[in-house]
């Protein structure tokens, strides 16, 4: 029975330790003190919680670790426009000294009425 009970109490030590151990990695995660791409994209359009049909956001890094550029892709559909299938914004993204900046953004259009339907162009949909 002691050999049970101290097998607990320092099992859940090692569980508290971990804990910590794991809040202290994820502050290292973290480069600086900046939102993530995606967090600085979500703050600054609101409307895609709410008035999009559908929506797919994905963030991109250039590498798995310590990654220095990023890209986050937003394509929304299902939009009231009759002549817009899809509008695909590109978002990216540099890490300054520990903080993501925006450097860049980009939209494009998929059209309904057009020769390669799948296709997204820069020009807006006639």
């Amino acid at each position: 029975m002691l050999r049970l009970l101290s097998t607990s109490i320092i099992c859940l030590g090692l569980m508290t330790t971990g804990c910590a151990t794991t809040k202290k990695l994820a502050s290292k995660v973290s480069l600086g003190s900046s939102d993530t791409p995606l967090q600085q994209v979500l703050k600054a359009r609101p409307d895609l919680r709410k008035d999009s049909a559908t929506v797919e956001i994905r963030q991109y890094f250039n590498s798995a670790e310590s990654p220095t550029a990023a890209q986050v892709k937003v394509t929304e559909t299902g939009l009231k426009d009759d002549s817009v299938r899809s509008i695909r914004t590109t978002y990216s993204f540099k890490n300054v000294e520990g903080d993501w900046k925006k450097t860049g953004m980009q939209t494009e259009y998929q059209c309904q009425r057009s020769k390669n339907s799948k296709a997204f162009q820069t020009a807006k949909c006639p």
